[in-house]
Order: C-alpha cells, then structure tokens, then sequence
C-alpha cells in the first residue's frame, strides 16, 4: 500500500493505472499548445478525458468506505435489475413489433446498458463460484430478467461483449490450451454464422430481427472499411461505413502535420467531416469525439498517448495471469481482466473507456479496492 494509516491511499496497482491515464490526459493537455483551438472545445476534452480517472477513484473510495463486498455486488445486480424492469417495461409499451424496425426500438428506449451485463454474468458464474454467489432467492427470475432486458437492446455490442466476459471471468481468455480450443470453437461458430448471413439477402430499416442482422453483417466493414469503398454522395452507404469514415479522415487530417503521429493535436482539436453531417439539428461538420476510441486518442494525443492506453488495457487484462492465494482472488483478478477486454474491444467501436456513458470505470474501482484488501490480506467473508 501507498500508505497503511492513510485512509485516502490506494494500492500500487491502482495508483498506476490512475497515474497511466494521467500521463495520457497531460498530453493532450501540452499537445493542445501548439494549435489553435476553441476554449469550450478544449474544456470539454479536458472532462471527456479526466472521467475515467474520477470514476475509477470514486468507484475505489465509495467501496472503500463501505468495505462490504457483499454490498458491493447486490448493490451492483439490484441497481441492474431495477434498470431491466424498467427497459422490458417501455418495450412493450411502446412498440409496435409488427411495424417498428429494430434501430426505432433501439432509440426509443436505449442503445444497451453494461451494468445489466456484468450483473448477469456474475449472476451465471455464481453457479460455478461460491465466492459471487451473494443472491439465492431468486436468482433464476432474476438471471431470466436481466437476460430478456438484454435480448431486447438489440445490441450487437452487447452479444460480443456477453461472450467475452463471459470466457474471461471463468478463466478462458488466457493464452493456454484451453482457451485456444475455446477460441478457436468461437471463431468457427462466428465464421459459419456470417457465412449464412451473407447466403441471405437482408435489407436496413426493416422491421423485426432483420435489421439487427443487417447491422451484423456489415458490423466488420462499418469499422474497416477502405478510404475508397466509401461514397458519401450515398448516404446509405456512408452511414453503414461510418466509423471507417472518420477513421480515414482522422488519418488524412494528420499527414498534413505529420508530427501529429508523435504526440497528437490535443484537446480542442476536430476531426473536419467535409460536409455538414445530420448529426444533430443543426447538422455538424466539424466533430469532437470518434467512434473508434483508439483513433480518437491518436488524434488527440499521438502515438505516444495510445502506447499509454494500451498499456492501461493490456494492464486491466494480465491480471487473469497473477498467481492467486486463493479462489475469491482469482475471481476478482478475472473480473478486471474481463472489464480490460470489454474496453479493449469497445474501444473500437464506442471509444471505449473514455465513452461518455460509460459506466465501468467506476465499477473497475469498486473491484481495484476489493483487489487491495486481498493483496493486504484484510479480506474476509464480508469484504
């Protein structure tokens, strides 16, 4: 520990992960300097990039301060389950399957919601491990009920995620034998799935289950595709391929700085559209924030900010690979490496920790903390 008698001190793991994301915000801070920006387009980068940080230390000293793991985790599935009743409910209520295309329903009553996920995954792994078994009563109704709200996001975020945190919390995303086999058994059902996909003719905006597969099957070149495969004269084609359209255009907007791949054009700094974008009711050319969070912190902070980030990720996810004392640190330990996939691969497409509605930061704090009290060994049935 930092500091036994301190109660505002951390453990040195979390203090380095705290200090990493620091060291990415303070060069998109000095990288700021050397290019014009707007004082309101810089502020909000300055928040944008300081909320994970606030989160993960507010998850760790509100945990720290309760010091019940207990709590923790029922606090955790109770607030989840309160969210999935209340999502089920505005479904039904407000659409119309016959009519109504998935993206309607998506926007009518929420695009996902993590918590919900994490909770659920916890809930099915308690079955295997005693150590998250806090909720007896019930559990099956309310495993059912966090998975039918799920079901309902039309997420395809979601499903991936499901997937991995799954094999993660259970062990299975470690580079071993066994997690090979389960990759491999995973890369096999996916590649037979996009194959039927493309065997079909699906068409966007559809109503029912046929537009969430469209979204499926373009979900690789929405994020890859070439510079030259995108029309934006076609907006229908420009919208399926959008993140690989700001990508390209981030790309393009630094090779005319090319000391920009270094550290970044800072805080402030927007990514130019070439055509005002119907992102909102004024229409938007010029954009703050890019889907695929690694690109965004390249742009913002150069290689040298994305070495730091990665490193944060790559951090989060070897912790499945620490010896463990016993089982209730091996869960806790494949809890955070399974929060450190979720930011690798939303980082991709929602940017990641740094989505502004993300809420895992706060809850990665919440699991740093219990992390400490075993490294102390200060954890008991209650912490």
């Amino acid at each position: 520990m930092l500091s036994s008698t301190n109660d505002h001190s951390m453990s040195r793991f979390s203090f380095g992960l705290i200090s990493i994301l620091i060291i990415v915000l303070i060069i998109g801070i000095i990288s700021s300097f050397f290019y014009q920006k707007h004082l309101f387009d810089w502020f909000k980068d300055l928040l944008y990039f300081s909320k994970p940080i606030l989160g993960i230390l507010l998850g760790y000293f509100l945990i720290k301060k309760i010091n019940n793991k207990n709590f923790f985790l029922k606090a955790l599935i109770y607030v989840s389950l309160l969210f999935a009743i209340y999502h089920i409910f505005n479904v039904f209520i407000t659409t119309d399957f016959s009519t109504d295309s998935i993206s309607t329903i998506r926007n009518e009553n929420g695009l996902s919601n993590p918590l919900e996920l994490l909770a659920l995954i916890i809930l099915i792994s308690s079955y295997r491990f005693e150590f998250l078994a806090v909720i007896n009563r019930r559990r099956k109704t309310i495993i059912f009920t966090l998975a039918l709200s799920l079901i309902l996001y039309f997420s395809r975020t979601m499903v991936v995620a499901f997937i991995i945190m799954l094999l993660a919390i259970n062990g299975y995303t470690k580079l071993t034998t066994k997690g090979f086999k389960y990759g491999v058994g995973i890369m096999l059902l996916v590649g037979l799935f996009y194959l039927y996909l493309f065997s079909i003719n699906l068409k966007r905006n559809q109503p029912g289950i046929e537009s969430f597969l469209y979204k499926i099957k373009i979900a690789p070149s929405e994020i890859f595709s070439p510079a030259k495969s995108i029309d934006i004269k076609n907006h229908k084609n420009l919208w399926d391929h959008w993140r690989a359209y700001e990508t390209n255009l981030a790309y393009m907007q630094m090779k005319k700085h090319p000391i920009s791949f270094l550290n970044g054009y800072g805080f402030g700094s927007l990514v130019d559209l070439k055509f005002v974008a119907p992102l909102n009711e004024q229409g938007m050319r010029f954009i703050p924030i890019l889907h695929n969070g690694y690109t965004n912190i390249l742009f913002k902070t150069g290689f040298l900010g994305l070495f730091f980030y990665i490193s944060f990720l790559l951090s989060l996810y070897i912790q499945s690979y620490k010896t463990k004392s016993y089982t209730g640190e091996e869960i806790i330990r494949n809890i955070i490496s399974a929060i450190g996939l979720y930011f690798i691969f939303t980082s991709l497409i929602i940017t990641g920790i740094y989505n502004l509605e993300e809420k895992y930061s706060l809850i990665l704090g919440g699991f740093l903390f219990l992390l400490s009290k075993i490294d102390t060994n200060q954890i008991n049935e209650n912490i």
